[in-house]
């Protein structure tokens, strides 16, 4: 039932949940089985009104809006109480009056939700990227998504968010949650380019996201220290054998932060800009002649 929300609008039928119920149903005619047009992509010429991507993405905002309005959690609600009465409540040593353009002048700092793994493709110096991202001016959120993570929960954050960093892998399909013109930052580790871009820098540019792939050189993968520099494991890396049993399963990466940190000031430059209203969403081209 993880993918209720979602799945109870693609049908006229209650769902039904076969584990639990044993009973025979009948129906004059079903679809049974999915197509696929690619990874991540609705191809517009296959589809009646030539639908795309982006009609999914709003086909997401239906599933999970009603969910998500009037539920914010209580942490949420008490920072936000917290604030409403700074703002209205003079401190001591401070004038009562206040500038009525104080607040249509705040700046506004562009939310970062850096998306971690367990296991392999793991980011082993998170808190160097924390610390770092922080210190550059964004708000940082971080997110280690489990099976069990409710989708609405995912939903809302990605929603309200203006950048995701994440190593390639399966999770990083929660950028379907980023609002167009939001930032897409991959760390593609060694070996993976080809399925990066299929899996996900394809389609994320296909949704208006502004993608950013972040090549990892191999002193950046745990595997510098298993094979000698000139082993061709590290310098031409590739083939599905290798994919599998090295770069996917065996492969951690440890980020080299003064060269991300270029990717990362783009991604805050741009970000800070659009949502203090200092760019509009086309003027995006120079900032993003690196993706």
């Amino acid at each position: 039932m993880k993918y209720e929300n979602i799945l109870s609008r693609l049908s006229n039928y209650p769902l039904i949940d076969f584990a639990g119920d044993k009973r025979t149903h009948c129906f004059p005619d079903a679809i049974v089985g999915l197509k696929i047009h690619d990874d991540l992509t609705v191809d517009p010429s296959l589809m009646k009104g030539n639908k795309s991507i982006l009609d999914f993405r709003h086909f997401l905002d239906h599933a999970y809006q009603l969910q998500i309005k009037g539920s914010i959690p209580d942490k949420e609600q008490g920072v936000q109480l917290k604030l409403n009465q700074s703002a209205s409540v003079p401190t001591l040593g401070r004038s009562m009056k206040i500038n009525k353009d104080d607040h249509k002048h705040q700046v506004k700092k562009p939310k970062l939700v850096i998306l971690l793994r367990s296991g392999s493709k793991a980011l082993v110096n998170e808190d160097c990227l924390v610390k770092m991202a922080e210190d550059m001016g964004f708000r940082v959120e971080v997110l280690r998504p489990k099976r069990t993570t409710e989708l609405a929960k995912m939903y809302r954050l990605l929603n309200k968010s203006e950048v995701m960093v994440g190593v390639h892998g399966a999770a990083l399909t929660h950028f379907l949650f980023l609002k167009p013109g939001s930032v897409l930052i991959q760390v593609i580790p060694l070996g993976m380019d080809s399925p990066a871009e299929t899996c996900f820098g394809k389609p994320a540019r296909e949704l208006g996201l502004k993608y950013i792939g972040y090549k990892i050189l191999p002193r950046e993968s745990s595997l510098y220290n298993e094979y000698d520099q000139d082993d061709p494991v590290l310098t031409n890396p590739k083939g599905w054998q290798y994919a599998k049993e090295i770069y996917l399963d065996r492969q951690n990466v440890s980020l080299d932060m003064r060269r991300f940190h270029k990717r990362l000031l783009q991604a805050y430059d741009y970000s800070f800009k659009k949502i203090n209203g200092q760019i509009s969403y086309n003027q995006t081209t120079d900032l993003f002649k690196l993706c």
